[in-house]
């Protein structure tokens, strides 16, 4: 609006600039014209009568368009250009310029974007798109089959998965502008050098419209871009081809690229395609009559998940109404196998549930069978110094007549050390509890080790080894290890408790983060069960120190907890605001934000990061509790659905978010009106903030 006071204050002072600069205005110009030229270098290079385009370089050739590499000279980069192969008629040209007007109407992020079109100098029409160095999903799939080291490390079950999730959204968002794509295959999505996605080749996309129907103002017309598709003659790519993409006449519906996208999944999980056949025709034939091969069939000895290979073969079925309803149907199907839920089309029984269960909660068991182990260790100790002590005390009593100051003096140290086995084993037995490894160090110290057989004092031995390292006692720990043999394990834990022995000579010094980050970087030494215990005490005792240095560790522990490798760790985004601290956690991978110590009890890696405001925005974050023990004034998590739906306001009443921003429709009307009954601001527009 004009008239609001915002408006009205830059009216005015625009008029002040132009009134101060008529008035120190020169009356004869003080540059030369040609430096006045040489200050406008953009706006003299649209004035050059010079072709806009430069060299020609063949990129690739398919069936119906080449497509070149060159250089535009007004936007000032490269850009791919595309010419039609069968260019004779006008017919044909016109059928290449309306592929390139509907993909030019197809605004998103993972549908290559359009940036000119036109009719060269020789009178051959061309489109000129973005031009985005990478490979084929083709091309991916090819070199990790060859078993090229580089692109099967890069491009695991769960990064394929990722990019197909971006394909899907490419699909959904032209399904919702009533386009169907109708060609979806490997060689039509580029992938690029940082994980972009671009859905290409939109030269058989078809607008759906019902019967009579008038276009209405924003939508594509069907009846002047449809004619490319109307030629009568079957088109598509055999085996990605939906039976009804076989049939002359067939019915197309978003159903039809649902079954390309099935058909894309089973390549990605299978290298191969949903139907055999010797030719294209007893493929096209094959498909008309639905003969898919479920793809753990297809691939026996192949890892094929599932849960996966029921989604593809839903996606697969022959009838339109067997397959599923919506793309973002099958998108959610993919995200709950990548967060560790059956998928719904596999029915999984009470058995492959359990199974599922224990995978999502790895650390945590591998955590809680630590803990039994050594809850065991500890009240094995126990009965065993307690029948020692019991067997003094009776020889002690039989010389009691002889020595009754001996026997008093046994009784006394026999009282003092059951009270002190008794509160050992309380803590031990606190299931739901933070561990204490001074009592439990203190309590090995005490066992006479003379008594027992070689393997009970090695045991022991190597529990006072890693309690002492657990808790930085570095020096300590390398002379309790000096004394465990040649063993490789205990090896490499003497040369790193001898490395920071010498960084921190005084055992009772913590390290620094960033120390501690580059310790529990290393995997093969350092296991799971002693990481999370000195992540734990090393927060739980060190000192007040700035988010910055913070963020190495962080990272670390991140990393572990949500199994990724270190060198595909990316930096932590944290920037400092006027209002605190922001960290960027948008389509990040991690799932999992807090370690499991024991029990229920768990530390959010974020905590000590004092945030004022959190971006999970499209990243893998599935569940609620991963906020907990969180304190922050503003939370976005666009395209992010947290489960269960109904725990989600009280978490954030917890954690004292004052504002919280999500996508228009991602959460049902219920659980909004709770979370503003809580107090707290819910924006769903996302394209009315101001950033």
């Amino acid at each position: 609006m004009d008239d609001t006071p915002e408006k009205g204050m830059e009216k005015d002072f625009q008029q002040r600039q132009d009134t101060l600069y008529n008035f120190y205005k020169p009356a004869q110009p003080l540059l030369s014209e040609e430096e006045i030229e040489s200050l406008t270098p953009i706006y003299n290079s649209l004035l050059t009568t010079d072709s806009r385009y430069g060299e020609q370089n063949l990129l690739a050739e398919g069936g119906e368009k080449r497509i070149f590499r060159t250089y535009d000279r007004r936007l000032d980069r490269f850009v791919a250009m595309a010419f039609a192969v069968h260019g004779e008629s006008i017919e044909k040209q016109e059928q290449f310029l309306r592929e390139a007007r509907l993909t030019a109407n197809l605004i998103h992020p993972n549908i290559v974007p359009i940036h000119n079109m036109g009719i060269d100098t020789e009178g051959k029409p061309f489109f000129s798109m973005e031009l985005v160095p990478g490979d084929s999903l083709g091309d991916i799939l090819k070199k990790i089959e060859r078993n090229e080291t580089d692109y099967r490390e890069k491009y695991t079950l769960d990064v394929l998965l990722g990019l197909y999730l971006k394909v899907c959204d490419a699909i959904a968002y032209a399904h919702s502008r009533k386009v169907l794509h109708l060609d979806i295959k490997p060689d039509n999505i580029r992938v690029g050098q940082f994980g972009e996605v671009l859905v290409c080749d939109w030269g058989l996309a078809r607008i759906i419209h019902e019967k009579d129907e008038e276009t209405q103002p924003g939508e594509l017309d069907g009846d002047i871009l449809n004619d490319m598709t109307l030629s009568g003659t079957m088109k598509g790519t055999p085996g990605f081809m939906a039976p009804e993409q076989t049939m002359q006449g067939g019915e197309k519906a978003p159903q039809t690229d649902i079954y390309a996208l099935g058909a894309l999944l089973y390549k990605i999980l299978t290298n191969e395609i949903p139907v055999e056949g010797s030719s294209a025709n007893e493929v096209v034939e094959n498909t008309g009559v639905g003969k898919i091969i479920p793809p753990r069939k297809r691939c026996p000895d192949r890892h094929v998940p599932k849960g996966l290979a029921a989604v593809t073969m839903k996606a697969l079925a022959l009838a339109p109404a067997d397959r599923y309803r919506s793309v973002q149907t099958l998108q959610k199907e993919i995200r709950r196998y990548l967060t560790g839920f059956p998928t719904h089309a596999e029915r999984a029984g009470p058995m492959d549930r359990l199974s599922l269960f224990t995978l999502r909660h790895r650390d945590l068991t591998v955590w809680l069978l630590f803990f039994f182990m050594v809850l065991s260790t500890v009240v094995s100790v126990n009965l065993l110094v307690i029948r020692e002590k019991k067997m003094e005390a009776e020889e002690a009593r039989q010389t009691a007549e002889r020595n009754f100051a001996l026997y008093q003096k046994k009784h006394s140290e026999a009282e003092t050390l059951d009270a002190e086995l008794e509160k050992a084993s309380i803590l031990t037995s606190k299931f739901l509890g933070v561990l204490y490894p001074e009592e439990r160090l203190r309590l090995l110290e005490k066992i006479d080790l003379t008594r027992m057989g070689p393997d009970r004092v090695r045991e022991i031995l190597l529990s006072k080894s890693h309690l002492r390292f657990m808790l930085q006692e570095f020096n300590a720990a390398a002379t309790s290890y000096g004394n465990m043999g040649d063993d490789p394990e205990i090896q490499a834990l003497l040369e790193m408790a001898k490395y920071y022995g010498s960084i921190k000579p005084r055992d009772r010094n913590r390290l620094t983060d960033g120390q501690l980050a580059d310790l529990l970087a290393n995997k093969e030494t350092v296991k799971q069960f002693m990481a999370y215990p000195i992540y734990h005490y090393h927060t739980e005792r060190k000192q007040q120190a700035a988010p910055e240095s913070y963020l190495p560790l962080a990272s670390i522990m991140l990393a572990r907890v949500n199994g990724i490798h270190d060198e595909i760790i990316d930096p932590l985004k944290l920037t400092k605001t006027e209002n605190g601290y922001h960290l960027d956690f948008s389509e990040t991978p991690y799932t999992t934000y807090s370690v499991p110590i024991a029990g229920s009890y768990r530390k959010n890696i974020l905590q000590p990061l004092h945030l004022h405001s959190l971006d999970i925005s499209h990243s893998r974050m599935a569940l609620v509790k991963e906020l907990a023990n969180l304190e922050i004034n503003e939370l976005r998590m666009i395209g992010v659905m947290l489960e269960p739906r109904n725990g989600l306001p009280g978490m954030l009443r917890r954690m004292g978010v004052q504002r919280v921003v999500i996508e228009q429709g991602q959460y049902p009307q219920t659980t909004i009106a709770a979370i503003r009954k809580s107090g707290i601001e819910v924006v769903e527009d996302v394209s009315k903030i101001e950033h």
